[in-house]
């Protein structure tokens, strides 16, 4: 969920709390948070009863929507959130490949698909920076930036742009999800504006290549393709319109 807010009496409204599946740790860091995530022994511990408390907020914050809202309604997650998917229209999981995931990575989104009973799924991210074997990392990719309270600073290292590979990535989880039945996908995404294309100097400050985005952003000049914006396609730009444009 999103940053959390209460209204002016200081109680929180129902469509604005927020609830962390790991908010019982002692200390409210994401450093930590992530920490935990990558741990499953102390994940189990630390999750509890609270995906049960996720759950009945969720169906809460559904109602408040349905009140206000006529279209569909759905919830991006994770998976392990083990969402009920009984209050909304559409089954909706962020859904990455690592070289961790990989064997059975197929086996799992058709798994997915079946568990829905019916319900329309969507995959509402997926995708890989730009920088060799990145892919492997899977949603972990940005974890080569150095950030400050400004925002990105440079990368960890040096590393080897790869624009192939994120595109190769991008295609094949596609025909994964088309196979598997999945009803809609949003690649992540079409820019990370932050995370510029530095191709001059140090490759370190070359931010894109950490960025998952399908175009690599300029801060100091246009693109060539489209003279007029501030941005170039990369390689997975094209895959997805070929991908889309055969289907």
């Amino acid at each position: 969920m999103g940053p959390s807010a209460a209204d002016r009496s200081g109680a929180p409204a129902a469509d604005q709390r927020e609830v962390h599946l790991v908010d019982d740790l002692d200390e409210d860091v994401d450093d930590e948070r992530v920490a935990v995530l990558r741990r499953p022994d102390r994940l189990r511990a630390v999750l509890g009863g609270t995906r049960a408390r996720v759950n009945a907020f969720l169906a809460e914050a559904a109602a408040v929507v349905r009140a206000r809202f006529e279209g569909p309604v759905t919830y991006a997650s994770v998976p392990l959130e083990a969402v009920d998917w009984t209050p909304f229209d559409l089954v909706s999981v962020d859904v990455y490949r690592s070289a961790e995931t990989a064997d059975g990575f197929a086996a799992g989104v058709r798994g997915m698909v079946a568990a829905a009973h019916g319900k329309p799924v969507a995959v509402t991210e997926f995708g890989a920076a730009c920088y060799r074997d990145a892919g492997d990392r899977g949603a972990l990719g940005l974890e080569v930036v150095v950030y400050d309270a400004s925002g990105p600073v440079r990368l960890t290292g040096a590393y080897e742009r790869d624009e192939e590979g994120q595109a190769a990535y991008v295609r094949e989880l596609l025909a994964v999800f088309d196979a598997s039945g999945v009803d809609t996908t949003f690649v992540f995404t079409f820019a990370l504006h932050d995370h510029v294309h530095r191709p001059d100097g140090d490759p370190r400050r070359d931010l894109d290549l950490a960025s998952y985005g399908l175009v690599k952003v300029y801060e100091d000049r246009k693109g060539t393709r489209y003279p007029d914006l501030p941005w170039e396609p990369k390689a997975a730009f094209d895959a997805v319109a070929e991908y889309h444009g055969a289907s």
